[in-house]
């Protein structure tokens, strides 16, 4: 039997695997929040945990970078991005590549190839954080950028909820009732703050030089959680450089 026949993780992935929109409909979502934290930066791009795809199409199709790598644990997943890739134009297609890890790891990527890594909403997700980002450092040139996001278990809200003794809830919106099926918290296997976040990418060879925020309910709090993230946003996004 193979490791992914026993694999919980990979099987609740590709069982959710619906969840994505097409990945050729622009950037959705958080997207627009990561977008501009890209800005002056070229080269090759790897996205870890690339889910629907919608932002590595997007950065293909843009001459600034001339190989784009997509990741996921899923081969749904990864299938999805390729029925919208077969849809995209020739020239996007030629400089795409998808791929599963191994382990965590990324055999098949060679040290120091990589310019420009997005890993969002994915590291609360593994088995070990500490795997993941030690491995996008290897891959990484010496003036490599990482931008990666984490659920943030301070936010307002979270820490209402616990003083009323309710868990907060940071990967899904179904109830504890329903997460047999949702998944723990979305599969969220680990909690962070910014502070732990911070500790976490030092001590994977990363350093944050931009914080900032994202939720999509009530627009006009854009602006103070990406001011504030650490408190008054769900999602901490962080610019880092090797």
């Amino acid at each position: 039997m193979s490791a992914d026949a026993t694999n919980p993780l990979k099987a609740y992935y590709e069982r959710t695997a619906h969840r994505f929109w097409a990945a050729d409909g622009g950037l959705v979502g958080r997207d627009a929040v990561v977008y501009p934290l890209l800005a002056g930066l070229r080269g090759t791009v790897l996205e870890y945990g690339c889910g629907a795809g919608s932002l590595l199409l997007s950065l293909a199709g843009e001459e600034r970078f001339q190989r784009v790598i997509g990741v996921d644990i899923s081969e749904a997943v990864l299938g999805n991005v390729q029925r919208s890739l077969e849809r995209c134009p020739t020239a996007v297609a030629q400089k795409t590549v998808l791929m599963r890890p191994e382990l965590d790891r990324l055999p098949h990527v060679p040290d120091r190839s990589v310019d420009v890594i997005i890993s969002v909403a994915t590291i609360e997700h593994v088995l070990d954080p500490y795997v993941v980002l030690d491995e996008l450092y290897r891959l990484a040139r010496d003036e490599a950028t990482l931008i990666c996001s984490v659920p943030n278990y301070a936010y307002l809200k979270h820490r209402i909820a616990l003083l009323f003794g309710e868990l907060p809830r940071t990967g899904t919106d179904e109830p504890v009732t329903k997460w047999r099926e949702a998944g723990w918290d979305g599969m969220h296997l680990h909690t962070f703050t910014r502070s732990a976040f911070a500790t976490l990418l030092a001590d994977c060879g990363w350093r944050p030089l931009v914080w900032t925020g994202w939720g999509d309910r009530f627009p006009w709090m854009r602006g103070l959680r990406q001011r504030f993230p650490g408190l008054l946003s769900g999602e901490i996004i962080a610019r880092c450089a090797k």
